[in-house]
């Protein structure tokens, strides 16, 4: 199953596809050293991935942009479908 999600190398993640996280540090910053591989699957209507006892979305690493400001409501939020992990080759 498709997912519409392109890594950053331009390769669509499937289901049953193995991605490698990026490493984050203790600040938040990310890194494109690889930290951890996970099995893509479809669950509770959306792409993820199991970490531990946790279902993670692929949507949470999808990287932002800071929009324009709105009085009352501050920044929007951009959303840039762009997402740092890599499908694994091997």
């Amino acid at each position: 199953m498709k997912s519409g999600i392109i890594d950053k190398n331009g390769i669509e993640v499937k289901v049953g596809d193995t991605l490698v996280l990026p490493y984050v540090d203790p600040m938040g910053r990310l890194t494109y050293e690889p930290d951890d591989k996970v099995k893509v699957v479809f669950e509770h209507g959306c792409f993820g991935y199991y970490f531990g006892t946790r279902f993670n979305t692929l949507f949470e690493w999808q990287k932002t942009e800071k929009g324009e400001y709105i009085p009352n409501e501050g920044n929007k939020v951009i959303y840039t479908g762009k997402y740092p992990f890599w499908v694994d080759a091997e």
